[in-house]
């Protein structure tokens, strides 16, 4: 088996992170690999927030929290969207279409990226309920997504403090025509 493959069928989501900042490099090289994901046209419709301060990664899980309240989903006392990891990545895309496979793509490049390099991620979706406890407007603010964007995705990056082992695959959901 390649090298590539093993990455990718190692990869997991980590919910347990150091707080030790990730190196200037590896954080570049995983923004890097995600820029170079596909993208439909190869319009590369994205913008990427990088954020690394400990407090605005802690506002942002609270407003998160806040607004899954409003819609009636509590969370249990002290639960964090991002697992405390010292890295979060923002994704939102211009407002034309194929914006979320897009993103899925780009966050999926920087998870495998990640992997390779020893450090864990973990996809976050749940960053969209942000926008139940406040406006669209002040929602971006805080994010930093610019004008004519929308929110896609998060995704939060850091040193895993256990290991993940995977869940067994289903059985029996790929048919083949042939």
């Amino acid at each position: 088996m390649n090298q590539t493959v093993e990455t990718i069928l190692k990869r997991r989501s980590t919910r347990n992170f150091d707080s030790k900042m990730l190196k200037n490099k590896e954080l570049d090289t995983i923004i890097k690999c995600g820029l170079y994901a596909p993208s439909a046209k190869d319009k590369q419709n994205w913008h990427l927030t990088v954020i690394t301060n400990k407090q605005k990664i802690d506002e942002i899980s609270q407003g998160v929290v806040d607004g899954l309240a409003k819609i009636g989903l509590e969370r249990d006392p002290g639960f964090h969207v991002f697992y405390h990891a010292p890295v979060v990545i923002v994704v939102s895309s211009k407002i034309e279409g194929y914006s979320e496979v897009n993103a899925g793509c780009l966050v999926e490049n920087m998870a495998i990226a990640a992997t390779s390099m020893n450090i864990g991620s973990c996809i976050i979706g749940q960053t969209k309920y942000l926008y139940k406890g406040q406006t669209i407007q002040e929602g971006n603010r805080l994010l930093r997504i610019p004008e004519g964007y929308e929110h896609d995705i998060s995704i939060c990056f850091g040193y895993p403090l256990e290991e993940n082992e995977p869940t067994p695959r289903k059985e029996k959901i790929v048919d083949y025509i042939k």
